[in-house]
C-alpha cells in the first residue's frame, strides 16, 4: 500500500514515534510517504531511510505568536489543497493523520477522494494546547485560544467519526474516544514503548557515569513546564538531603519553566543539589539513565496525563533502573504490572520523599530495575507493540485485494476497507 502520512505542527526529522511507525511499515512491504513542516534549510522532497518526505512552508517560523496564529487559523486546513495535490501524483491507498490539528483535513480528504484515514492520537491534544495557552506569551490573545481550543475540540469529534480507524497512546483514553461517537472496533491502541534493540544498543560515555558514582543522583528526563510536577520534584529536596546526603535531582531538558524552578532552587538553598542539565540529544540519554540511581516522573494529574504515556518511563525500564512516579493510571498501571518501581501522591512534596528514600535500598533499587528490564524484554517493548499497528494495514491490504479494481483506475474509483 501507498501510505501518506501528515505529520502536524512538527518538522521531520526528528519524531520517534513517527520514524518508528514509518520504518515498521516499509519493513512490512508498504511504501510510505510523510508530509509535514518545512524548517529552515530543509529540502521540499527527500528521501530520509525510506520515507518520502514531503515539506510544506510555514510562514512567520521567526516570530513564534505570529506563526502559532497562522498555523491555527490558516495553514492547517490549507493542508488539504497539499493532500489533495499528492494523492493525484502519488496515488495513495490511505491517509494517517498524527495528532488533531491536521485531522480535519486529512478526513475530509480521505472522503473527497474515497482513501481510508487513519487518525493517530499522540495525545489528548486539545487539554495539552490548553494548558500552553496559559503561558504569559498568550494571555493577551485569551479569547481567541478559547475561541479556537472550541473549534478544536468539535473537529476532533468529526475526525474521529471520519477516520476508518483512531489509534490511541493508552487504554484510559478508549473511553473517551467513544464518547466522541467511536465505536471500540475500531479503537486500536499503539502505546509509547520504546525499540528497546535501537536504544539499548546506543553508546554509554562511562566517563561521565563514573564522575556521578558518588551521588545518588535522581533523574529527571523531560520538558520543564508548569504541568511536569518539577516543583514537588524541588520542594521534595530538602527531606530527601537530611537522609541521603548525597542526592541529587537532575532535571535533563528545556521549557518555560526553567527560570521559576531555578528560582525556587535557591529560594530553598538547594542549588548545590538541583542540577539543570539543560537538553541533551536523545542519543545520550542511556547514559544519563545509566549514571542515575533513582529515574523519577513527577507529572501532576491533568486530564492530557490520565490519558497519554511518556515514553521515557520505558527508556528507563530498558536501562534497568526503578522508575518513581506520580500517581496517574498509565502509569500506575504499568509500574504495577511489572513491578518496576514505586508511586507517590501527586503535587505531594513530602510523599515524594518518603518514595525516594525507600530506594536508599540498593537491594530495592535492583530487584525494581531488573522487574522492569524483564517487563520490557516480555511486553512493552517497540517490537511487539507495533504489531497493532502492522495487523491494521495488512487487514486493509488483504480486503484491498478483494475490491475488484476497474480497467481504467482514477483517483477516488474505489477504497480500502480496514
Amino acid at each position: 500500500m501507498n501510505i501518506l502520512m501528515v505529520l502536524s505542527s512538527q518538522k521531520y526529522p526528528p519524531d520517534r514515534r513517527v520514524e518508528r511507525e514509518a520504518r515498521d511499515l516499509i519493513r512490512d512491504g508498504h511504501k510510505v510517504f510523510l508530509m509535514a513542516r518545512r524548517g529552515q534549510g530543509q529540502a521540499a522532497e527527500e528521501i530520509i531511510d525510506g520515507v518520502h518526505v514531503i515539506r510544506v512552508p510555514l510562514p512567520f517560523q521567526h516570530k513564534r505568536i505570529m506563526a502559532d496564529l497562522f498555523y491555527y487559523l490558516f495553514q492547517r486546513y490549507a493542508i488539504l489543497f497539499h493532500i489533495l495535490w499528492g494523492c493525484r501524483k502519488h496515488r495513495f491507498d490511505a491517509l494517517h493523520v498524527h495528532d488533531l490539528p491536521y485531522a480535519l483535513a486529512t478526513s475530509l480528504a480521505g472522503k473527497l477522494l474515497r482513501i481510508p484515514v487513519v487518525f493517530d492520537m499522540h495525545e489528548h491534544y486539545t487539554v495539552m494546547l490548553k494548558m500552553g495557552f496559559e503561558a504569559a506569551a498568550y494571555q493577551k490573545f485569551k479569547r481567541l485560544a478559547f475561541l479556537l481550543l472550541a473549534l478544536l475540540r468539535l473537529e476532533e469529534k468529526i475526525a474521529c467519526r471520519w477516520s476508518r480507524k483512531v489509534i490511541v497512546v493508552a487504554d484510559e483514553q478508549i473511553a473517551r474516544i467513544e464518547g466522541l461517537g467511536k465505536s471500540r472496533r475500531d479503537i486500536v491502541v499503539v502505546t509509547n514503548t520504546e525499540d528497546s534493540d535501537y536504544f539499548g544498543a546506543l553508546p554509554v560515555d562511562e566517563t561521565l557515569v563514573k564522575s556521578h558514582h558518588r551521588r545518588f543522583t535522581i533523574l529527571y528526563v523531560g520538558v520543564l513546564n508548569p504541568h511536569r510536577g518539577l516543583d514537588t520534584a524541588i520542594r521534595a529536596m530538602p527531606a530527601v538531603i537530611k537522609v541521603i546526603p548525597t542526592a541529587k535531582l537532575m532535571l535533563v531538558g528545556e521549557g518555560v519553566s526553567r527560570g521559576e524552578l531555578e528560582q525556587l532552587s535557591q529560594d530553598l538553598g538547594l542549588t548545590e543539589c538541583v542540577t539543570f542539565a539543560g537538553f541533551q540529544s536523545f542519543e545520550s540519554l542511556p547514559t544519563y539513565i545509566k549514571l542515575s540511581k533513582v529515574c523519577l516522573i513527577p507529572h501532576i494529574s491533568t486530564p492530557h496525563v490520565e490519558t497519554t504515556m511518556p515514553n521515557k518511563i520505558f527508556q528507563f525500564m530498558i536501562v534497568g533502573k526503578p522508575v518513581v512516579v506520580s500517581d496517574v493510571r498509565p502509569m500506575v498501571r504499568v509500574v504495577t504490572d511489572a513491578d518496576c518501581g514505586l508511586i507517590f501522591k501527586d503535587r505531594d512534596p513530602q510523599s515524594l520523599a518518603e518514595t525516594i528514600i525507600q530506594l536508599q535500598d540498593a537491594n530495592l533499587r535492583r530487584r525494581l530495575g531488573q522487574n522492569g528490564k524483564r517487563a520490557v524484554k516480555d511486553r512493552y517493548n517497540w517490537q511487539q507493540t507495533v504489531q497493532a499497528l502492522l495487523e491494521l494495514y495488512r487487514q486493509g491490504q488483504s480486503r484491498r485485494c478483494d475490491v475488484p479494481m476497474p480497467q481504467n483506475k482514477t483517483l477516488g474509483d474505489t477504497h480500502v476497507p480496514f
